[in-house]
C-alpha cells in the first residue's frame, strides 16, 4: 500500500521536475551542488550506491554520469517511471535498477534482491517522511560492507533562519511548525504525518554499529527552499549568502542547524 507521502509525491511527479529546476529555483542548484561535494568526498568514482527516496531521477543521472551504478528507490511510482524515462533519454538506463519502496519495505526485500553496493545516500529529506528510523537501520545494516558510509540529507528540528523569515512575513505558525508536537507536510495540499531528524535521532537509530563522521548544515545562511524564486532577483545577495554558507556549515553548535542538515556514516 502506498503511504500519503507517496500519494502526494505521485500526482506531482508530472511537475516535479519544473518547480525544483535551478532554472525555476536557484536554491535548488546551490543546495544540491553542495551535496553532490559530499558525495564525491565520500564515495570514490564507480562504487555502486544505495539511493533512497530517487524522486525523479536528478541525482541518479548525475551520479551514473560520474560512473556510479546506483539501486535507486522510491516509494512512489510515478516518481520512479520519471527517474527511469530521464536515464534511459539520457543513455544511462543501464546505470541503475530501480526498486519500489521506502526504507521498511527495502530491510524487507533486501536479502530478495541480491544487490550489493559499496554506500548509501538519501538526499533532500525523503527520510522525513519515515516516521521511525528504525527501518533505516535495518536496511543500513544489510546493504552496507564494514567502512561503507552513509549520507543522508534531512530537515532538522531548528532552521533559525526559517523561524525569523516567517515572523518577520506574520506566519508565526509556519515560522514554528518545526516545534510542532505531531508534524505534517504539505506537498501540493495534500497533507501527511512526517518527522524531523537531527544528528542526536540518527545516532541513537543507528546505534553502536555506525560512527557519525560528517555533520554539515544545508541552509544555514541560505534560506529555505521556499525563498528561492524571490531571491533569483538578487543574484549578489545570494552569491553573497552562498560564501557565508560555505564558511559556517560545518563549525560546531551551527553544522546541526538549517533548512537541511548533512549526516554522514560509516559502518564499523
Amino acid at each position: 500500500m502506498r503511504t500519503g507521502g507517496a500519494q502526494a509525491f505521485d500526482a506531482l511527479a508530472p511537475r516535479y521536475d519544473a518547480l525544483f529546476s535551478p532554472a525555476a529555483n536557484p536554491l535548488v542548484g546551490l543546495m544540491r551542488a553542495r551535496v553532490h561535494a559530499v558525495l564525491a568526498r565520500h564515495f570514490a568514482p564507480g562504487t555502486t550506491l544505495l539511493e533512497l527516496g530517487c524522486g525523479t531521477g536528478e541525482d541518479t543521472l548525475a551520479l551514473a554520469a560520474r560512473g556510479h551504478t546506483l539501486v535507486a528507490a522510491d516509494p512512489a511510482p510515478a516518481m520512479l517511471a520519471r527517474a527511469q524515462a530521464k536515464l534511459q533519454h539520457a543513455g544511462r538506463s543501464e546505470a541503475a535498477r530501480f526498486v519500489q519502496g521506502g526504507a521498511a519495505a527495502l530491510a524487507d526485500q533486501w536479502p530478495g534482491l541480491g544487490a550489493r553496493v559499496d554506500g548509501a545516500f538519501s538526499n533532500f529529506a525523503p527520510l522525513n517522511c519515515e516516521l521511525s528510523l528504525d527501518p533505516v537501520r535495518r536496511l543500513l545494516e544489510q546493504a552496507l560492507p564494514p567502512g561503507g558510509r552513509f549520507v543522508g540529507v534531512v530537515l532538522p528540528r531548528l532552521c533559525p533562519l526559517e523561524v525569523a523569515l516567517f515572523l518577520a512575513r506574520g506566519q508565526p505558525r509556519t515560522a514554528l511548525r518545526r516545534f510542532r508536537r505531531h508534524p505534517e507536510a504539505d506537498v501540493d495540499g495534500v497533507r501527511f504525518p512526517m518527522r524531523y531528524y537531527g544528528a542526536r535521532d540518527f545516532d541513537a537509530a543507528l546505534g553502536a554499529g555506525f560512527r557519525r563522521i560528517e555533520t554539515r548544515s544545508l541552509g544555514l545562511a541560505l534560506p529555505p527552499l521556499s525563498f528561492g524564486p524571490s531571491l533569483a532577483r538578487a543574484p549578489r545577495l545570494m552569491a553573497a549568502l552562498a560564501g557565508l554558507e560555505d564558511r559556517l556549515a560545518g563549525l560546531p553548535g551551527l553544522s546541526r542547524l538549517g533548512d537541511h542538515i548533512v549526516l554522514v556514516y560509516e559502518r564499523r
